[in-house]
């Protein structure tokens, strides 16, 4: 009897042991890498390395937290994640924030994450992705718009269902869309008879046509908030919220080959979408603005900077990661993987963003469907329009 009652004391004391040691190596090779990185400074008459003062345990893995000398130069750290994870052959994420963070993790992304496994949460938020960390979601309240980029393929649009299901789910009487589906509605164009969906536009005119809509939903908006003395919609009783989705904004760029009302009509459909990115997030507006061709002309400088949210999937440069994200990276992400994307709001997160299929989410969305009047198609070969 005494014999068994040891057996799981020992396998205990076996496994506390093994644990130990793993972090004992840990602890080493980033010492060892430290120290061949030169990673340190001078301190009086002694080259100083970080020292560690706390080892963490952590549900994703190990963290590790060390003081760093004074007048440590941050360039010297940034090939310290990279060697590090071919070191120990593990994720690893490293960040410096007065102390210097390294977390070692025990799983790498899943290459895969459905929307169904998606928790719910509170509030205007929608799911970006899990990594080794877990779920990451982002507040439309706390940041009213977003830019996302990526190649075709690669899981832009699908990230754009995922999120318009999650809100139609959670906000079901609350949220509203306004879709310009630049790919001649050919994604978004089966959603309109869905009762959140106001209107889904899919060329150039009907996107200035829906545009004009908004501009005028925002200046409606902009004369209530004056008269009630609001100065932002989460300060106040309203509890709608309209989200713009553009898909595939590089189709509203003028171009010099076009015909000058052709040239007027996209100038005034960027001058809205500029105006509702300054503007629109204090009144319940949320822009979602996405392009497969990131360049200085497809995404407006004044829609970038007021979009403190960027999602890039796989690009093919990393001029067109900068365009999207501020610097390299996205053409590093996987090319065998879609729905890989890099999130980054004030810091930086590489997730595997939830996937959804069409079939999965008209299921979903079925109960949200109502008869509605389309409208007619257009039957013209004119691309002209008046500007009153």
């Amino acid at each position: 009897m005494l014999e068994l009652l040891a057996i799981p004391v020992l396998s205990g004391a076996a496994a506390l042991y093994v644990g130990a040691k793993k972090r004992n190596v840990d602890e080493m090779v980033i010492q060892k890498v430290f120290k061949n990185l030169k990673v340190g400074a001078v301190e009086g008459k002694d080259f100083v390395y970080p020292k560690l003062i706390a080892m963490e345990k952590k549900e994703y893995g190990a963290r590790y937290v060390y003081r760093v000398p004074l007048g440590l130069p941050k360039k010297v750290l940034e090939p310290v994640e990279e060697i590090l994870a071919a070191t120990l052959d593990r994720p690893v994420e490293v960040t410096f924030k007065k102390w210097l963070y390294i977390d070692v993790f025990k799983n790498d992304i899943p290459e895969k994450v459905l929307y169904n496994d998606v928790p719910n949460m509170p509030g205007w938020v929608v799911p970006l992705g899990f990594n080794e960390k877990g779920w990451h979601f982002h507040d439309f309240d706390k940041t009213p718009h977003c830019v996302v980029g990526g190649t075709t393929r690669f899981g832009k649009t699908v990230f754009l269902k995922m999120m318009m299901t999650y809100l139609i789910e959670n906000h079901a009487d609350d949220v509203e869309f306004l879709i310009i589906d630049m790919k001649g509605g050919l994604e978004f164009d089966r959603y309109l008879d869905l009762k959140q969906v106001l209107d889904v536009a899919s060329d150039p005119i009907e996107a200035f046509e829906c545009l004009t809509s908004i501009k005028v939903l925002l200046e409606q908006k902009m004369a209530e908030f004056k008269r009630n003395g609001w100065s932002n919609v989460v300060n106040t009783p309203i509890q709608k919220r309209t989200f713009i989705i553009v898909d595939e904004a590089a189709q509203l760029v003028p171009e010099k080959f076009m015909e000058k009302p052709m040239r007027d009509l996209l100038s005034y459909c960027q001058s809205i979408l500029s105006e509702i990115a300054r503007i629109g997030g204090a009144l319940g507006f949320r822009l979602v603005f996405c392009t497969q061709y990131p360049t200085a002309d497809t995404l407006p400088r004044q829609i970038k900077q007021n979009a403190d949210l960027k999602i890039s999937f796989r690009l093919p440069t990393g001029y067109a990661s900068a365009v999207v994200i501020d610097e390299q990276g996205a053409e590093e992400l996987p090319s065998d993987i879609p729905g890989r994307a890099i999130i980054k709001t004030h810091e930086k997160k590489i997730v595997q963003a939830p996937y959804i299929s069409d079939e999965e989410m008209a299921k979903r969305l079925e109960v949200h469907r109502i008869a509605k009047v389309r409208k007619p198609h257009r039957k013209t070969d004119k691309d002209t329009i008046c500007f009153e």
